[in-house]
């Protein structure tokens, strides 16, 4: 026999089904956290492409942003597949074992999976697109700069002949040489590192795309699922009100039954009193 702690515990441990639950409650917050990535990643790809358009591709303010957009990149990956796990051990529990609220709830939560795989799908996408434009005009840039360097090298060794003069000017530009040095440098691993972003990043696009195509059979699957429940609710309810207006008639039946025996019970009545009375009479 079970003690009044045991007993009173009993009851909060009850649920429809709390695999499914426990199932719900993780893949939501796995999902809130992975839309929370992608939202800042598309704020990210939107002012990549801002300073893309206006040619300022070479800034280390737009290399931190590249590099914290392919962080969120990761992040989402991450979760995505966290998020993929949960939806097929939903999508295995018995459809018996489910209510048809649950049933309907398994199904909206599993679309809202997919809509934000494919949103990660076209940041991705829109990403690397970006990335590649902005290392095309940052290679330009730079082949133009190489370019300027080896003309100004080319006039300074001609200067050395000259006077005094030419050659503390001269002494200046090698100086600036050196500063241009250190940036030309900057930006050839700027340009390198992001080469390897854009291959890294298109190397799990075949993965990102089996994961969606699998949600989309989950989500087909679901679907014919959720329309027969629904199909069923509507007949029932239809079902209801068929029944309902059958009771209504029903009841003005009785209701004029009742009258018609009230009726007859009265003249019975009257008929009996004048009876009676003629009787006595």
């Amino acid at each position: 026999m079970l003690d009044e702690d045991e007993y009173m515990a009993e009851p909060a441990k009850f649920s429809d089904n709390p695999e499914f639950e426990e199932y719900v409650d993780q893949l939501m917050a796995n999902l809130f956290e992975m839309n929370g990535h992608l939202s800042t990643l598309k704020q990210f790809i939107a002012t990549l492409e801002r300073n893309r358009e206006h040619g300022n591709v070479k800034s280390k303010m737009v290399a931190n942003i590249d590099k914290r957009s392919v962080y969120h990149i990761d992040e989402t990956t991450k979760l995505l597949k966290i998020v993929n796990t949960l939806v097929h051990k939903i999508n295995a529990i018995e459809e018996t074992a489910l209510g048809r609220g649950q049933l309907i709830s398994r199904d909206k939560l599993i679309r809202d999976v997919k809509y934000s795989v494919q949103e990660f799908q076209d940041a991705r996408k829109e990403f690397t697109n970006t990335s590649k434009a902005m290392n095309e005009q940052a290679k330009v840039a730079l082949a133009q700069e190489e370019e300027t360097r080896n003309t100004a090298g080319s006039n300074a060794n001609g200067a050395v002949l000259e006077q005094q003069q030419q050659q503390q000017q001269q002494q200046v530009v090698i100086e600036r040489e050196a500063i241009n040095n250190e940036e030309f440098a900057y930006q050839q691993n700027l340009i390198q590192q992001r080469d390897q972003e854009i291959s890294y990043i298109e190397s799990g696009v075949t993965e990102l795309n089996e994961i969606f195509r699998d949600l989309g059979t989950i989500v087909q699957q679901q679907g014919h699922l959720v329309d027969n429940i629904e199909s069923n609710i509507y007949s029932v309810a239809n079902d209801a009100q068929s029944g309902a207006r059958e009771l209504t008639k029903a009841m003005r039946y009785q209701r004029g039954s009742n009258k018609r025996c009230l009726m007859i019970l009265a003249v019975v009545s009257l008929l009996l009193v004048m009876f009676i009375l003629v009787a006595l009479s």
